[in-house]
């Protein structure tokens, strides 16, 4: 009996030896763990910092939309990606003198990759007057910027523009515009995209006819992958005669389209105010009287000389010599001749 109480006893005591055996072990385990799970994840990760959806410095090659050839030039762009969109500022070029940055944003609503994206996702699905107010107030502090109620359509789709004076001789617009395919196509999981364009830009010496060109020209070059996010909607089909024979077509003119890229309205030149000189009054000096001068073909009158030895006798005057008003009677001198001599009583002797 005793024998077999020390027996189950021994046994006893190396069952309870076993199990804490047991329990020092998993509580080694637990510690042990966590720093073979960190050794085991540093030997398959490479390392380095994971890229979130903060804002991203992009160069100007990698923008998704551009303007028009022949500018305004790219300087750079500024990205950022959300759970449900992709925006970009392509910063443009300024030599306006009104405070404020030119640019173009796009923002493109479609599925983005897990490890691109932030928490947040982007929202203003579509373009709102609201909200259209509050960027135009920011765009441009202190300027006078009004809406234009004028219907306008790019390759893209309708958009609309506000534009204003700024500083000096600065024309300045902010253009928004929604681009989504038509309702009648969004049948399904078929062209759900949505795409938002928005310009602010101020430039020096042109006219609102000259900056809305950006709009008219600029193009988007980034799309999905997927045909579900198409924005565009389903293309159209080309004109009926096309290719075929007996529908002519001509050349267009320039005329035809006037919101070309590259080109500028005329400046009207002024008007050139000629300055006339004064006209002062002219001193007008006494000039000695002369005698009017003789008629041209008109006979000169003629005067009559009496001989000093002959007395004109009465009646014989030219018809045409008015009489002397005044006639003043002459004496008779008789000059005696070298050979005679007068005598005392007046006579005179020749010898």
């Amino acid at each position: 009996m005793v024998w077999s109480h020390l027996i189950r006893y021994a046994r006893d005591l190396a069952d309870i030896g076993y199990a804490a055996g047991v329990v020092a072990v998993k509580n080694a385990a637990f510690v042990l763990l966590p720093g073979i799970a960190v050794l085991l994840s540093a030997c398959n990760n490479p390392g380095g910092i994971r890229p979130s959806g903060a804002p991203k410095m992009l160069p100007p090659e990698e923008a998704i939309i551009f303007p028009p050839p022949g500018g305004p030039e790219v300087i750079s762009v500024i990205s950022r990606t959300y759970s449900n969109a992709v925006q970009q500022d392509v910063i443009l070029r300024s030599d306006a003198r009104t405070p404020g940055q030119n640019y173009i944003k796009v923002e493109m609503f479609g599925p983005q990759r897990a490890e691109d994206t932030g928490k947040d996702g982007l929202s203003g699905g579509s373009v709102r007057a609201s909200s259209i107010s509050r960027e135009i107030r920011s765009a441009f502090p202190g300027v006078q910027v009004a809406t234009s109620a004028e219907y306008l359509q790019n390759a893209y789709g309708a958009f609309s523009y506000a534009s204003g004076k700024g500083s000096g001789d600065d024309t300045c617009i902010y253009a928004w515009q929604h681009i989504r395919s038509p309702e009648d196509m969004r049948q399904g999981f078929k062209n759900l995209g949505r795409i938002n364009v928005t310009l602010r830009l101020c430039q020096s010496g042109v006219t609102v006819r000259d900056l809305l060109t950006v709009m008219y020209n600029y193009t988007i070059t980034g799309s999905y992958d997927s045909e579900g996010w198409n924005p565009y909607g389903t293309a159209q089909s080309p004109p009926e005669g096309m290719g075929r024979s007996g529908n002519p077509i001509y050349p267009v003119t320039a005329t035809q389209f006037p919101m070309q890229p590259g080109t500028q309205t005329p400046e009207r030149q002024p008007i050139a105010h000629t300055t006339r000189p004064v006209v002062r009054a002219a001193v007008v000096q006494p000039q000695p009287q002369l005698p009017p001068p003789p008629i041209v073909g008109q006979a000169p009158s003629r005067v009559v000389i009496p001989s000093p030895s002959v007395t004109p006798t009465s009646g014989a005057r030219p018809a045409d010599v008015p009489p002397p008003a005044n006639r003043v009677e002459t004496k008779r001198v008789a000059i005696p001749s070298p050979a005679c001599t007068s005598g005392g009583d007046g006579g005179q002797r020749c010898n």
